[in-house]
């Protein structure tokens, strides 16, 4: 497998094309280069900040030299490439995330209301999004690692380059693993009771590990807001829409849940609340997961990295 995005390399090549080009001026790049480094923003969002150059400049160069000189250096007809596009994971993440949530309404309706039969309660136990160590909660598990691997290679790209948010990136991905280990064995969970008996909750608040829940999704975005407000504009839009989603699922259908339980409201309510609430933690995660790999292909349309298989050539022996 071949990483096929290097932020690196890449900026050096546009921003020596602009110069070449007599669009800028050394000075004017090395100002620009300064800037990228100390804000975290793509260099070419820093030239047009700058007014150095036009968006339909950057476009057109970006097309008809920088990508056409990037392929011709690299394609081998002899090679046999797999490009992955972040749409395409998101592709495939949405449409495991429908599979496991109709699956889970299906086998739930059936276990309530058809008569009893071979696996039908297995099934439903396997596919229950409010169950632990199942096909959704190893999914869901699996995701947010993910979510931190690619956090991780991020972190080490930029750590490459010397950015000033590296320790960020760093954080998020330690934040993520967290995450998966949570998800994985619902240490959340366990707070329920302590957190239910101190504070004497009821009501909305009878999952009452949302309170420190609440308070550290609070603190991390006070945390972060610096490294938010300094990403690139379509990166930082992904992770404020992907973060809304996620927290009104984890926190806000707790709530919801909380209530429909302490109530006794019965079956089909707390059955909407559950699958609208792992719902939208996962599609949470797979658009934080979109926004990553956009942010890491930004340079590359869309490209997230090339599996190329070498063809060899085979000696036959007598």
């Amino acid at each position: 497998m071949e990483i096929i995005e290097n932020n690196r390399n890449r900026e050096e090549v546009f921003s020596q094309s602009l110069v070449k080009a007599g669009l800028i001026s050394e000075e004017q790049l090395h100002q620009a280069v300064k800037q990228h480094q100390v804000h975290g923003k793509h260099l070419e969002e820093v030239l047009v900040e700058q007014g150095l150059v036009k968006p339909e400049t950057i476009i057109y160069l970006k097309e008809n030299f920088m990508f056409s000189e990037t392929k011709n250096d690299t394609y081998n007809p002899n090679n046999f490439d797999i490009s992955i596009s972040a749409k395409q994971v998101f592709g495939i993440m949405l449409r495991i995330i429908c599979f496991l949530v109709s699956t889970f309404l299906i086998t739930q309706l059936v276990q309530r209301f058809a008569p009893d039969f071979f696996l039908r309660d297995g099934l439903a136990l396997l596919f229950n999004l409010d169950e632990e160590l199942n096909f959704p909660s190893v999914y869901s598990s699996f995701a947010l690692l993910f979510a931190a691997i690619i956090l991780g290679f991020i972190a080490y790209m930029k750590n490459s380059q010397q950015d000033f948010y590296t320790s960020y990136w760093k954080w998020l991905s330690i934040t993520f693993s967290f995450l998966f280990f949570d998800e994985l064995v619902s240490v959340h969970e366990h707070m329920i009771e302590p957190m239910k008996t101190l504070f004497n909750t009821k009501g909305f608040l009878s999952f009452a590990w949302v309170i420190p829940g609440s308070i550290g999704v609070l603190i991390l975005f006070l945390v972060f807001l610096k490294f938010i407000i300094n990403l690139p504009q379509k990166t930082r839009s992904n992770f404020l829409i992907a973060g809304a989603i996620y927290i009104a699922g984890c926190i806000g259908c707790e709530l919801v849940g909380g209530y429909i339980v302490d109530n006794k409201l019965g079956f089909m309510p707390y059955l909407i609340e559950v699958t609208l609430e792992e719902f939208l933690e996962m599609l949470g995660i797979a658009i934080f997961i979109y926004g990553l790999f956009s942010h890491i292909s930004y340079y590359g349309k869309g490209v997230i990295f090339k599996i190329q298989i070498p063809s060899k050539k085979l000696r036959l022996f007598n």
